[in-house]
């Protein structure tokens, strides 16, 4: 039961951290607003079979340039307010509460985080103390809540607000906005089927997809590229590799090179987030695969310097959480102050990207999304 949870926790997190610095695509096929005004970029290689898809993967190549919200807050934001952040015990999560308490000071608010561990026990006892402590409204990411539903429950006679990000489940029922939710995920799967249709140099494209079954998320990510690929080319292939959690840091590259191996038609590697990529390369290198192309959700300074370097990965993308702590500021203070949430809330706003060798920005830090994302924030906010 631990480790299920603790899995999705991480996986869901760190496939969202900034330097995954990813953004959620919109349910439209491509970039969402957050791209729409970007310089053109580097175009990818691609074959007149796949150039009505050209279009879309040039779009997510291209470095988002803004948050995608410019409608301003009516009224003075109120001060004072209290969020409680249901932490999680992975590094990352504690990242994402450094990202949250930077926004919420922007507007005199404080964040209180609530530790709350890798287990089922620790992270419904987290939900219990956010319950009891009655904050004005709690921020949380990466975890189910069959874990916390009856915390849930209470949350909402107490009117007070939940914001949930990077998961599987959907708002309603207790959770009042989900940022970077199912469809969301499904639609990073699209997105890369497209990218390696588009970038496949004329060769079919047989891809594995290397998924954890216990995160669901990254399922779905496996899942919408599996619909696309059979939607875009039918004559190419696509097939699931189920490894467990306890894989990752362990035997998993191994496992990835057995299969590979065994099955040398395949071409392209979805690895669900990027730390199921470290030390991927090397094994395949060493198993004579070194032509393999990999994609998966985030990046961190690792697995950037083998995209730099060409080593099997090519492209990583998936959301930016810590542009999402601001955005859930940015939610929370137009609902306390009537203002609109619809550009706010819009999937196709968020800012999306393909991070590629040739746009890649840093090999050493993590890297937002949209550069000055803190500068729109707080000049929304500026008239309070």
């Amino acid at each position: 039961m631990i480790r299920p949870v603790r899995g999705l926790i991480v996986a869901t997190a760190l496939a969202s951290l900034a330097a995954l610095v990813a953004g959620c695509s919109s349910s439209g096929g491509g970039g969402g607003n957050g791209n729409s005004n970007a310089p053109s970029g580097s175009s990818s290689s691609s074959s007149g079979a796949y150039s009505a898809l050209q279009s879309v993967v040039s779009k997510l190549e291209q470095r988002p340039i803004t948050i995608g919200i410019t409608d301003p807050i009516k009224g003075t934001i109120p001060s004072g307010k209290t969020i409680a952040f249901i932490q999680c015990g992975a590094p990352i999560c504690a990242s994402l509460g450094n990202d949250l308490t930077a926004a919420a000071s922007q507007v005199k608010w404080t964040v209180k985080r609530i530790n709350a561990g890798l287990s089922a026990e620790t992270i419904k006892a987290a939900w219990d103390q956010a319950v009891s402590s009655k904050p004005d409204a709690v921020v949380a990411s990466g975890t189910p809540r069959v874990l916390f539903n009856s915390e849930l429950t209470q949350l909402s006679a107490l009117k007070i607000p939940v914001i949930d990000m990077t998961t599987a489940d959907t708002a309603g029922d207790g959770i009042t906005q989900v940022f970077g939710g199912p469809d969301q995920y499904s639609q990073q799967g699209k997105n890369m089927a497209d990218y390696m249709l588009v970038n496949s140099g004329g060769s079919t494209v047989n891809a594995l997809s290397v998924t954890i079954s216990a995160y669901p998320n990254i399922t779905l990510v496996g899942k919408g590229l599996s619909t696309e690929m059979s939607a875009q080319c039918p004559k190419c292939t696509s097939a699931t590799l189920d490894v467990p959690a306890t894989s990752i840091g362990s035997d998993l590259p191994t496992r990835i090179t057995s299969y590979l191996s065994a099955h040398p038609s395949v071409n392209w590697v979805y690895v669900g987030f990027s730390d199921m990529v470290t030390g991927l390369p090397a094994a395949l290198s060493s198993a004579g695969l070194g032509k393999v192309k990999i994609v998966t959700l985030s990046t961190n300074p690792t697995i950037a310097t083998y995209m730099k370097n060409g080593q099997n990965l090519v492209m990583a993308t998936g959301f930016d959480v810590t542009e999402m702590m601001w955005r859930s500021v940015d939610y929370l203070a137009r609902t306390w102050t009537g203002s609109s949430t619809t550009q706010n809330t819009d999937p196709a706003a968020l800012p999306s990207w393909f991070v590629t060798k040739d746009n890649l920005p840093s090999t050493t830090d993590n890297f937002p999304y949209v550069a000055d994302y803190k500068a729109e924030y707080e000049k929304l906010w500026s008239g309070n």
